[in-house]
C-alpha cells in the first residue's frame, strides 16, 4: 500500500511539472511571435513613412517642372495681337515662289515643254485613256514602263476595246528608259523621229 501511494504522488508530481513546462514553452512562444509581429510593424510603418516622402519630393518636381514648360511656353507663344503669317499663294498646285525642280527645268529646257516627273503622257502614243489604263495594270512610273513587256501593253490595250487597239506600244518601253535615266536630249531626238511625218511613199 505504501508503495502503490509513493507510485501515485510521483507519477501527480511528473504531471505537474509536465505541465508547468509545457506552458512556460507555449508562452515564450507566443511571446517571440509576438516581438517578431511588433518589429514587423515597425519596419512596414518605416517603410509606408519613407515611401510617402519620396512621393512628397516626386510631387514637387513635377510642379517643378510644369512650371518651366508653362514658362517656355509663354516665351515662344506669339502675342495675341499679333497679325497671322499670310498663307503662301498658288497657282493651281503649284506655290508661287517655291524653289522649282532642278530635274523639270532641265527637261522643260531640253523638250521644250513643261514636264512632270513620271508622267505618261510624256510618251509618244499615250494620252490619258492610255495612261489611266496602264495605271490600272500597276504601272504609274516611267520606270514601270520601262520594265513591261510589250505584249503586256498589246494585251491591255486589246481589252480595252477596239479604239485601243490602234495603239503600237512597241517604243513605249523605250521612250520611258530614257525618261527614266533622265536622258533627255535622247528622248528628245527619239520623240522627234516617232513624231515626224513619213515621206509619201511613191509608185
Amino acid at each position: 500500500m505504501p508503495y502503490t501511494l509513493a507510485k501515485m504522488l510521483l507519477w501527480i508530481v511528473l504531471a505537474v511539472g509536465l505541465g508547468i513546462i509545457t506552458g512556460w514553452l507555449l508562452r515564450n512562444v507566443t511571446a517571440r511571435r509576438q516581438i517578431a509581429r511588433a518589429r514587423s510593424q515597425r519596419g512596414d510603418n518605416g517603410e509606408v513613412e519613407r515611401l510617402r516622402g519620396r512621393i512628397t519630393t516626386l510631387e514637387s518636381t513635377i510642379a517643378e517642372r510644369d512650371r518651366r514648360i508653362a514658362d517656355l511656353e509663354s516665351d515662344v507663344a506669339p502675342p495675341a495681337d499679333a497679325d497671322p503669317e499670310p498663307a503662301p499663294e498658288t497657282a493651281g498646285d503649284v506655290l508661287i515662289g517655291a524653289p522649282a525642280d532642278p530635274e523639270t527645268e532641265q527637261a522643260e529646257a531640253v523638250l521644250g515643254t513643261p514636264v512632270t516627273i513620271d508622267d505618261l503622257k510624256v510618251i509618244v502614243g499615250i494620252g490619258p485613256t492610255v495612261e489611266e489604263l496602264c495605271h490600272g495594270i500597276g504601272i504609274r512610273t516611267w520606270a514601270d514602263l520601262a520594265s513591261t513587256e510589250v505584249s503586256l501593253l498589246q494585251t491591255m490595250l486589246n481589252d480595252a476595246g477596239a479604239r485601243s487597239k490602234t495603239n503600237d506600244p512597241t517604243m513605249w518601253p523605250h521612250q520611258a528608259e530614257l525618261l527614266a535615266a533622265r536622258d533627255w536630249a535622247s528622248f528628245a531626238a527619239l520623240r522627234d523621229e516617232l513624231t515626224a511625218p513619213s515621206d509619201a511613199s511613191t509608185s
